[in-house]
């Protein structure tokens, strides 16, 4: 009996030790709408956003329809550099595709608000990237902090 109890300790203990192991800290991903709504709603953008057409998403980010399962921003109206883009991509091709097109359009903005509205400039500067398996955020935020912090239970360091 005691060896069948010392046996069952044993199991318990390498079974807890694999739950642990296996938790990775991240939360559940929530629908890319569900997301988006949380940080449009959070207070993070200094103005409202315009949900955009996703086919006018994809050609501001220079991509085409075959770069992305799924697609979802919104834009400030040109008073600032403010928007949310959330993607869904299908693959880690896709993936790095994405990121490329995320990095070139921010340097674009960049250069495009130097002139235009230079005190945008540093919300570019703090734009936030993240990823996580098959969704790509964009969020460029009056408050990045905030932002990153809303960010970080689904996409840890």
């Amino acid at each position: 009996m005691k060896r069948i109890l010392s046996v069952l300790a044993v199991l318990l203990a390498f079974c807890l030790i694999l739950t642990a192991c296996g938790s990775s800290g991240k939360k559940p991903m929530p629908a890319p709408d569900e997301l988006a709504r949380t940080l449009l709603d959070s207070g993070i953008f200094s103005e409202a956003l315009e949900e955009a057409d996703p086919d006018i998403a994809a050609y501001l980010y220079g991509l085409t329809e075959a770069d992305t399962v799924e697609l979802h921003s919104w834009l400030s109206t040109g008073a600032t550099a403010e928007e949310l883009t959330l993607f869904v991509c299908g693959d880690e091709a896709m993936r790095k595709t994405l990121r490329e097109s995320a990095d070139a359009r921010l340097e674009f903005q960049k250069q495009t608000f130097a002139d235009y509205a230079p005190d945008e400039v540093p919300k570019l500067e703090k734009a936030i990237i993240r990823v996580r398996d098959n969704v790509l955020v964009v969020c460029v935020a009056a408050d990045p902090e905030k932002a990153a912090k809303l960010l970080d239970p689904y996409f840890p360091a």
